[in-house]
């Protein structure tokens, strides 16, 4: 009677059962069967190894393709993506190849293949826009609150541009600053604030648009600018997108400085607001109710001092966090810093940088988000950036 027709995986089942019975030789054992000695040896050393798992094919596809794109590239290309979400295959590839000469960038097909994979393209990718993180307590005392802001443009006498910075104290309305710079750029913003740090020490907060140089498009709202602030242990506060009311007193402020071209050069004319009665003070002057704070300007930044349950992970050159066997985008610009990750009392998982609160992370998508679903109870000791808990 002729052998029983069965699947292939049984097939291989009653080979490794005979073999292991040892009452035939291999030879007959593989004759009986139809394979030559070399398979059976082949299925009954992968059983031993794996079970009858081992004894399933395997994909007869190379493990590493010969023309596989290097992983590093890979990971440029994507970072690339992931900053400009914008710009397609063909754009990247250009900006990366002027930008390192020596490496060899693939195609712009290659590259749109990679982006695919990745999820990347072939769909609108929704861009997070500036958001309020108010209300905010009111300041109670000079430095509680700084509040910056560009105002609008104009070209002065000899053609420049003119972007004049200004930045107020909130309580005591005093205008610390109203500079002439070029620019909304934080290259230009920084050497003011660090000026004014020097001079008047630290705020504890910096109120702002969700404009450049304070703020910036992304779930984590990070501009080279605001990161020095929060490594300065100052907390960040944004107004609601068009709800310039926010900052009243500042547009107030701005007008009275009377900020114009003065001239033919690039100065900025007006009558020093801090000089000038104010109803709101009782008709005293900002600078009478203005004091330094007590908070020098460090020679460095402090290191940040997270919980020592905390997962400190260091922010790739990506922009992104190792995370449970798979990577979470945070911001390009965060590249190179440590963050901390720690579980809230509602069991979800958030993120932070020194004391600013970055978001949360979405397990199910890989992603980080700014508010979580479960909206979690405050979890001890992760302070927000307005000092309390989550």
């Amino acid at each position: 009677m002729g052998r029983r027709e069965t699947g292939v995986m049984d097939e291989r089942l009653l080979f490794v059962a005979a073999c292991l019975e040892d009452e035939e030789t291999m030879t007959g054992l593989c004759a009986a069967h139809g394979i030559s000695r070399k398979t059976g040896y082949k299925w009954l050393g992968r059983y031993r190894e794996l079970g009858p798992e081992g004894l399933r094919d395997l994909p007869r596809a190379p493990l590493v393709h010969g023309r596989a794109t290097p992983a590093a590239v890979v990971d440029r290309i994507v970072a690339e993506k992931e900053a400009h979400p914008q710009w397609g295959p063909k754009k990247i590839v250009a900006r990366l190849s002027r930008q390192e000469l020596a490496t060899a960038w693939p195609s712009a097909s290659t590259a749109g293949a990679i982006l695919a994979r990745r999820g990347l393209v072939g769909r609108r990718r929704a861009r997070w826009k500036g958001a309020g993180n108010g209300p905010w307590p009111e300041p109670e005392a000079p430095n509680a609150v700084w509040t910056g802001d560009h105002k609008g443009w104009f070209r002065t006498r000899d053609g420049w541009r003119c972007e004049p910075l200004t930045v107020m104290d909130a309580r005591s309305r005093y205008l610390l600053a109203l500079e002439a710079t070029g620019s909304t750029g934080e290259a230009e913003a920084w050497p003011v604030f660090e000026r004014l740090f020097g001079e008047h020490g630290l705020p504890e907060r910096i109120r702002s648009d969700n404009g450049p140089p304070f703020a910036a498009a992304g779930v984590t709202g990070l501009t080279p600018l605001s990161l020095r602030f929060v490594r300065l242990g100052i907390a960040l506060e944004r107004i609601d997108p068009g709800k310039p009311q926010q900052n009243g007193k500042h547009a107030a402020a701005g007008k009275s400085a009377g900020a114009r071209p003065g001239g033919a050069g690039r100065s900025l004319r007006g009558v020093p607001p801090r000089l000038q009665p104010h109803e709101a003070l009782g008709m005293d002057t900002p600078a009478e109710h203005y004091r330094p704070s007590t908070r020098p300007m460090p020679a460095s930044a402090p290191e940040p001092d997270y919980l020592a349950e905390a997962a400190v992970r260091k922010v790739r050159h990506n922009g992104a966090v190792k995370w449970r066997g798979g990577e979470i985008y945070v911001a390009a610009t965060l590249a190179g810093e440590p963050v901390a990750i720690e579980e809230t009392e509602a069991g979800e998982w958030a993120m932070r940088f020194y004391a600013h609160r970055l978001g949360f992370i979405d397990e199910k998508h890989g992603r980080l988000v700014r508010k979580t679903a479960l909206q979690p109870r405050p979890a001890a000791g992760f302070a927000d950036q307005q000092g309390g808990k989550l």
